[in-house]
């Protein structure tokens, strides 16, 4: 609907000289939003520039909740009659509907009260805008409908019953308000840039007039615009052109006013962080600009997500109950703690050693306790002592919680005074954008204390979830100046204008928008009451006037959709039926090299390029290697990660998860084999035992590797679950030991014991699960597998498993097979390569596979290959050869480590592991 019945419909132009040359008050101007109010503020204020003055009134712009607001604000302090109802916050508002949801028993819910007080408070507003809140309960609905029903009646009845009012039913009060003698009201109101006035907006626009106040609209000035319509390969591809579009607009102009670009995308709060990497790499290749930014993306992130914040949140937690050690790790490593500086390298270096005995659940009291043991731990595995944290901790540990109940505002005291005794925000000096974080943590702090308005007392655990949902729900972006281009949501972009717009994501699918009717009204209600969201010919009609708007938006316009995404077909959107089609060549969008934009950012304009091999590093002393047979692995993977794991020591830190992995797994299932064949000794000791005596036997050997287990990494294999553990061991070792008794005479010679290797002039150590001496003759080499394996890991110029290979090269010309033994469940058997058949079950002859195309023609040849191969890797890693060069182009890179430090781009890296989707093997 348009506000038809106005007396008055100003220009764009009319307004703004308006706004200019009257006195401040004067005239009011109510607009959608926030961003529309600004835009029309900074166009005065060119205004006021163009006439020569430096300074002026600050024109009376406001977005409509904030105007309804200061009317009420203004008639609290009118002391000619009694004060208005207390008008209650957003926040007030959503703990009084969680209230009264909380206390309706009379249906279980899934989802939890908090979630479902925000929904049904959405719905009070749309009911109050539209002017329906009458016929809540009296209309025919669906459950929730019904539910919503019960709700809303407890919350106006508790809202009478204390003199509230909320939000949604202040233009209830606008003719109360404007008859007061005390409220200063402007001789004129326009309504700026409204696409649609809902029933609550009319009638205060009525009562205004009533009041003797001119009413007005204006609406956004409107450019003849170019429109072209573009199809791009994809919506990443969109976004790329959009980008590059946008920079060549913006020097396209020069020294002079910067342009005003606006690039929508529809859907960018999903896509957020992938439009600023996309925008960083167009306009800052070289990393991000010094003074104002070129882009600015509208939509900010969760408070909740910024450090700061992050650490504040957590270290509150942690006080109070068990947390997941990575957030414990993020507490004690925070530059946000105190003194944090001053122990930098020292805390690094304890979250380090507390990584290989940390539970992973801890509160405060207990991260202590783990801190302690691992300070005073024996030589080799103690952590360092970090007295000023110690310090720290234990002053955020003396410190009494208010009660088991408090007010809020007790518990927000309470929890300031946690953060202060911690040295919170840190030692170092804040920058901007954690400063701005900082102002919106104590608005935060300020918010949970004001909750005493609805609540009076809540326990610690309420008042956590509460201040972490405020965190939660405010939108924070650091303010960094004003930046020529804007990258903005869909509905924040109505009403601007710009001098070029390119709209993205216009595909059939996402426009028009599907109908979304609200779950707690009666949906016949929604479509009889107009609201755009309740049909798909209210939708329609809405997003079709959208459409033309930023047809009119700026002199230049591009609309765009992508063709494929995820191998699914889009179409353009029949709402750009109207406009003609154009090729990318046509936009001038084009691409930038992002070295030569790097040098000329910091200043360095070569004049002749140069080119330098950096892949060879200094050769490697004479000595045994460190790092045992995965030197040759990571060598064929990719040289720079043999160079940065067992060159630099590169390591990433240990993970600290509840029960255990894959890899602990397999050493306890290699532990339990061990110590069984340690007893064994032969195959004649195990087909002399019977089942008793063998069960007894793998059960100990169980037992022992589990307590191991347990006294390395405490609190992760406990009670229960440690006793299932052993029964698991237990019964696959017994599953494999039954392969074992059916097979030819044989005796165990090597079991998890050291053995000398040497490739290519370099000497190192492996550890070899298990060596057999065959009854007919030679040596079988065994490797215990708990994954699925395959044997083409040994094959090829660049082998990925190299370990079998190099240990049957050690032992000499007496190996005769050599083969994985997988332990997996439902898979067990032998899984490899022998000079004959019949020397292990299930295991073939050599010929019968293939490496670098072509057939190894017998065991001698493939011994001669492994000769070489590993040779060739290991004087590659001797000399120094640490190229990027992952042998799976980047899928090797996909659970690499050192990405950080060779620079891989992870974004192609997730492309290419998606495109090669090669089946990884299990390493241990």
């Amino acid at each position: 609907m348009t506000i038809a019945a106005a007396p008055e419909t100003l220009a764009y132009e009319d307004l703004v000289a308006r706004l200019a040359a009257q006195p401040a008050g004067e005239t009011a101007v109510v607009t959608p939003n926030q961003r529309l109010a600004d835009a029309l503020s900074r166009a005065v204020a060119d205004a006021h520039l163009a006439q020569g003055r430096s300074s002026w009134p600050a024109a009376d712009i406001l977005p409509w909740g904030a105007w309804l607001e200061r009317l009420h604000e203004n008639a609290r302090f009118d002391d000619t009659a009694a004060p208005p109802p207390q008008l209650l916050t957003a926040d007030h508002e959503r703990l009084g509907w969680e209230i009264a949801i909380s206390r309706d028993a009379a249906r279980p819910f899934l989802v939890g009260a908090g979630a479902l007080a925000r929904e049904a408070r959405n719905a009070w507003s749309l009911a109050h805008d539209w002017g329906i809140e009458g016929a809540i309960g009296s209309w025919e609905g669906a459950e929730d409908a019904q539910a919503f029903a019960g709700w809303a009646a407890a919350w106006r009845d508790q809202c009478s019953s204390r003199g509230w009012i909320d939000a949604p039913r202040l233009a209830t009060l606008v003719p109360a308000l404007l008859g007061r003698q005390g409220v200063r009201t402007p001789a004129a109101l326009v309504a700026f840039a409204f696409h649609i006035v809902t029933p609550a907006q009319r009638f205060v626009l009525d009562a205004c007039r009533a009041a003797g106040i001119a009413v007005a609209t204006a609406e956004p000035p409107r450019h003849d615009a170019r429109v072209r319509v573009a199809a791009l390969e994809s919506p990443r591809r969109e976004l790329e052109a959009a980008a590059r579009w946008a920079r060549a607009r913006l020097e396209a102009a020069g020294d002079g006013r910067p342009p005003r670009i606006g690039v929508v995308v529809p859907d960018l709060a999903q896509r957020r962080e992938l439009v600023a990497r996309v925008f960083s790499r167009v306009f800052a290749p070289s990393g991000p600009a010094r003074g104002a930014p070129f882009f600015n993306l509208s939509l900010g992130r969760a408070l909740a997500g910024y450090p700061l914040v992050d650490f504040a949140l957590a270290l509150i937690e942690l006080a109070d109950e068990p947390v997941a050690f990575e957030t414990a790790s993020r507490v004690l490593r925070s530059p946000f703690m105190g003194d944090a500086e001053s122990e930098l390298h020292l805390r690094a270096r304890l979250d380090a050693a507390l990584r290989r005995s940390a539970p992973p659940m801890a509160d405060l009291a207990a991260l202590r306790s783990v801190i302690e043991a691992a300070c005073a731990a024996g030589p080799g595995r103690h952590a360092p002592r970090c007295r000023l944290l110690d310090g720290r901790l234990a002053a955020v540990a003396s410190l009494r919680a208010p009660g088991r109940t408090a007010t809020p505002a007790a518990w927000a005291a309470h929890f300031a005074a946690r953060l202060a005794a911690a040295g919170f925000p840190g030692e170092r000096s804040l920058d901007s954008a954690e400063h701005q974080a900082l102002g919106r943590w104590h608005e935060c702090l300020g918010r949970l204390g004001a909750l005493g308005v609805v609540a009076g007392t809540m326990t610690a655990e309420a008042a956590r979830r509460h201040l972490r949902q405020f965190c939660l729900d405010t939108v924070f972006q650091p303010e960094s100046g004003d930046a020529p281009v804007q990258v903005l949501g869909l509905l924040e972009s109505v009403g601007l204008e710009f001098d070029a717009l390119w709209v993205t994501g216009l595909t059939d699918d996402a426009w028009p928008q599907s109908p979304r009717p609200n779950p707690f009204l009666p949906v016949a209600l929604q479509r009889k009451a107009g609201i755009p969201q309740a049909s798909a010919e209210a939708s329609l009609e809405l997003d079709r006037r959208i459409t033309h708007s930023w047809a009119a938006a700026a002199p230049e316009v591009v609309l765009s959709h992508g063709l494929v995404d995820d191998e699914r077909a889009l179409a353009a959107s029949p709402l750009l039926a109207h406009w003609p089609r154009c090729e990318l060549a046509e936009l001038e969008a084009p691409a930038f090299d992002g070295l030569r934009e790097a040098l000329f950012a910091a200043g360095r304009v070569p004049t002749a390029w140069q080119e330098r091999e950096d892949r060879v590093a200094p050769a490697l002393e004479a000595g045994a290697a460190r790092g045992g047979t995965a030197i040759l692995a990571d060598q064929a993977a990719c040289p720079f990660r043999a160079f940065a794991r067992h060159r630099l020591r590169a390591e990433a830190l240990d993970k600290v998860e509840p029960g255990l992995g894959p890899s602990e797994r397999g050493q306890l299932l290699h532990l339990v084999m061990a110590r069984v064949w340690r007893s064994l000794g032969d195959q004649a000791a195990l087909a002399a035992m019977d089942a008793a005596q063998l069960e007894a036997l793998v059960a100990d050997a169980a037992r022992v590797a589990v307590a191991r287990m347990r006294a390395e990494h405490p609190g992760r294999l406990e009670g229960r679950f440690a006793r299932l553990e052993q029964e698991r061991l237990a019964s696959a070792a017994l599953e494999w030991l039954a392969i074992d008794r059916g097979r030819p005479p044989f005796s165990v010679v090597l079991r998890e014991d050291e053995l000398a290797i040497e490739a290519g002039g370099l000497a190192f150590r492996g550890r070899v699960d298990r060596m057999d001496r065959l009854a007919s003759g030679g040596l079988a080499v065994i490797d215990y597998k708990t994954g699925s394996p395959g044997v083409s890991g040994w094959l090829g110029d660049r082998p990925d498993d190299p370990q079998l290979p190099l240990y049957a090269l050690a032992a000499g010309d007496d190996v005769r097979a050599v083969a994985f033994a997988c332990l997996k469940k439902g898979e067990h058997g032998f899984l490899g390569l022998a000079r004959e058949e019949g020397l292990l079950p299930g295991v073939g002859t050599v010929d019968k596979h293939r490496t670098a195309g072509k057939l190894h023609a017998s065991w001698d040849e493939l011994l001669e290959a492994w000769l070489q191969a590993t040779a060739r890797l290991a004087a590659e890693f001797a000399a120094g050869e640490a190229r990027v060069d992952p042998k799976r182009r980047f899928a090797s890179c996909t659970h690499c480590d050192f990405a950080t430090l060779c620079r891989v781009d992870g974004e192609a890296v997730v492309a290419d592991a998606d495109e090669a989707g090669a089946d990884e093997e299990e390493s241990e």
